[in-house]
């Protein structure tokens, strides 16, 4: 297991083409970093499937994804991450995130008009479960 270049805080677990899974050196925390401005959905669901095996395996307390090389929004990601993978990981009691998002306006107007679309399909999730932090950088997480 490598140490990442991008941050010292953080050991690179498993990476594919578009995202990097890491933990974090002193916490128990996991994270996902784009690698790409696109993330197709099959290397989306692999990695943060792999993401969800660690997390079990380590007992993370909470999770980073790192958006901020992302350009394209992709809405049936965004609803499978939401529906299956975040609920998935409330069983092990992993219920707090942290989003770094790009640096482009409307990129969080699409993730504020998603997550009012996934609450319509899926009234069932209680989205009050998942305490979600926005922050600038990894430096950020406390």
């Amino acid at each position: 297991m490598n140490q990442t270049k991008l941050n010292p805080r953080l050991t690179k677990l498993w990476e594919n083409e578009f995202v990097v899974i890491s933990e974090f050196n002193d916490k128990k925390i996991g994270a996902a970093l784009a690698k790409s401005d696109y993330i197709p959905i099959s290397s989306f669901k692999s990695a943060f499937q792999q993401a969800g095996i660690f997390a079990k395996e380590k007992s993370w307390n909470s999770f980073l994804f790192d958006k901020s090389k992302l350009s394209v929004f992709h809405q049936p990601s965004m609803e499978w991450y939401y529906t299956e993978w975040k609920m998935g990981l409330l069983e092990i009691g992993l219920s707090n995130h942290y989003k770094i998002l790009p640096e482009i306006d409307w990129f969080k107007v699409s993730v504020e008009a998603g997550i009012v679309e996934i609450k319509k399909k899926h009234p069932h999730i209680d989205f009050d479960k998942f305490n979600v932090k926005y922050i600038n950088a990894i430096s950020d997480v406390d």
